[in-house]
């Protein structure tokens, strides 16, 4: 397609119109949440504390009740502020919005106060935030004692691309503790990235309270003779570009004593330090050079494939185990589809299985060879953009040699298997009526050869069958149901369409139906491209496609003319005659 150089701009501001005007489809983050987070967890008597009221994919939420805490007032709120930007999510882009209200909170006094829930209208639904926790003190002395840092696996990482923030903290070896808490605000609400399991916990059985409210298992570290020094790690994988936040931290530590039977009293000693904001810079993935078959892999990943068998006959079931494993978004990228490589066109791929966690993504490839002319499994490629390279890559499986021999006795039949027919056309017997006895001599009986070939080409006929049943797929699955129905959608979408913004998405939106993929998914792509990539489908045949598309988005983008109602639907009607 042609570049227009205010599309980025145009398509970002086109996103936050359909965020409000086209509901996503499950699973696309398109359903509205809400959240609240305070700046800080700890503050001094006397300061300000902001709270961000966030709600997401809800143009115009309203407020229903904001809460009254005794010992604080709650002025505001002010905005709302609103934001669009592109997620991305295993090579997968949703678009998504934001409304933020902001709060200014003043304590009165000190003490541990809970902030209740604030109600919130959006999309046609009541929603609650979670409540929240803030400590005020009259002095927050104890730097001298303990310490507290934020250290993050780095500072600049790509979208896609996993980090693990590390917390220390610890106090003088010779203080008298018996009680830590963390006061984190982004530990379980860190806008534009999502938490991922990091592994095995640490062992011991040291734990300390993070936000009043969880308690999480951390490690002593040693080789520090004058301090008591504890780590946790939490490990996040960013979702868009941009600044990620990290507010200030404190740690809680001291002594509790209980006062005993007489006294009825608990004694507290207690100290707070601080860590100080920290900021994380997420860049885009480079869109120059990336690779038609990108997968959404990042990181510095590695391949390993192995065959449970590398003996079998033609049509044997071979099960293809690929593992990959590396510092990367292993849990997220996209799998290889191994029928749509042409390397792969010697085997019938029925399907796979797989695994994930963070350290490894497990594929099982179930493939039957389909002559005795393959002598490999060739190598399962898998396009990564590696950080450290600053580049896309290709990452390979080594091939696998195999052994694949004939079907036993499945020989030509010759001799009495070659006839020299004279039916003429159409399968008519030329031979006159009355000569029954030849007609008798020339009609085909098998004989053993001939009934032996039959019972072998059974097993390979229901080979080939059970590969189309499993291609065509359930004609009641989901998918099936939203191509049958993309055509009829799309009528009644373009019925309500009033310009050519709304034009684009309804037909964009019929085209993902088609293919069976997210809403949004052909915003801004080519279909020569794709046609090319995929290979269901020539790409000459998509060049009216293409041509409307590019209509649409001058209508959406550049002010063009309107594309009419009914030539949208006629490109429709001809797609529902083109395998996609």
């Amino acid at each position: 397609m042609k570049t227009n150089p205010f599309r980025s701009i145009l398509l970002a501001g086109l996103f936050a119109l359909l965020a409000s005007a086209v509901p996503p489809p499950p699973g696309q983050g398109g359903k509205a949440t809400v959240s609240a987070r305070l700046s800080t967890g700890v503050v001094r008597l006397g300061d300000q504390v902001v709270l961000d009221l966030v709600v997401e994919n809800e143009r115009r939420p309203r407020i229903l009740e904001i809460p009254e805490v005794d010992g604080i007032t709650i002025a505001g709120p002010s905005g709302p502020y609103q934001t669009s930007y592109m997620e991305v999510i295993g090579g997968r882009r949703s678009s998504r919005m934001e409304t933020t209200y902001k709060f200014a909170l003043r304590p009165q006094r000190e003490g541990d106060f809970e902030i209740p829930p604030f109600r919130v209208e959006a999309g046609g639904e009541t929603l609650e935030t979670r409540p929240l926790r803030l400590k005020v003190l009259v002095d927050l002395a104890g730097s001298d004692l303990g310490f507290l840092e934020l250290r993050p696996s780095s500072t600049k990482v790509v979208e896609g691309q996993p980090f693990t923030i590390e917390v220390r903290l610890g106090w003088d070896a010779s203080a008298a503790v018996n009680y830590a808490d963390l006061s984190l605000p982004w530990w379980d609400s860190l806008p534009g990235a999502i938490e991922i399991e990091d592994g095995a916990p640490p062992r011991g059985s040291n734990e300390v309270t993070v936000n009043q409210e969880f308690r999480v298992p951390v490690e002593e570290v040693d080789g520090d003779p004058d301090r008591v020094v504890f780590r946790l790690r939490r490990s996040y994988l960013p979702t868009r570009a941009g600044t990620l936040e990290f507010q200030k931290s404190f740690l809680e530590f001291g002594r509790v004593v209980d006062g005993g039977f007489f006294s009825g009293r608990t004694k507290r000693a207690k100290y707070f330090v601080s860590a100080p904001p920290l900021s994380l810079e997420v860049i885009p993935l480079p869109t120059e050079g990336q690779p038609f078959d990108f997968s959404g892999a990042v990181g510095r990943i590695r391949a390993r494939a192995s065959a449970d068998t590398r003996d079998v006959i033609v049509g044997d079931s071979i099960k293809l185990t690929v593992d990959w494993t590396g510092a990367g978004n292993l849990e997220f990228f996209e799998a290889p589809d191994l029928a749509r490589l042409d390397a792969f066109r010697g085997f019938q791929v029925y399907g796979s299985t797989e695994s994930k966690s963070l350290e490894r993504r497990r594929v099982v490839y179930d493939l039957a060879p389909l002559s005795e002319d393959v002598s490999e499994i060739p190598a399962v490629p898998l396009s990564v953009f590696d950080p450290e390279k600053d580049e896309y890559v290709v990452v390979e499986t080594r091939p696998i040699p195999v052994r694949v021999r004939p079907l036993a006795h499945a020989v030509h039949l010759e001799g009495e298997a070659e006839r020299a027919f004279s039916d003429d056309i159409e399968d008519i017997d030329p031979t006159p009526l009355g000569r029954s006895e030849d007609r008798a001599a020339r009609s085909f009986v098998p004989g053993e050869s001939g009934l032996f070939a039959i019972a072998l080409a059974l097993p390979a006929a229901w080979l080939l069958l059970r590969g189309a049943v499993r291609r065509r797929g359930d004609p009641a699955s989901e998918a099936a149901r939203r191509r049958r129905g993309a055509l009829r959608r799309l009528r009644r979408r373009l019925a309500a369409s009033d310009d050519g913004a709304a034009q684009l998405v309804a037909f964009t939106d019929f085209l993902s139906d088609r293919t069976g993929e997210a809403h949004g998914a052909w915003l801004g792509r080519d279909p020569l491209r794709w046609a090319r990539e995929h290979r269901t489908v020539e790409p000459r045949s998509l060049e009216p496609t293409k041509k409307l598309l590019d209509r649409l988005e001058a209508a959406a983008f550049a002010g063009g003319a309107q594309v009419g109602r009914e030539a949208i639907l006629a490109e429709a009607r001809r797609l529902e005659g083109v395998e996609l």
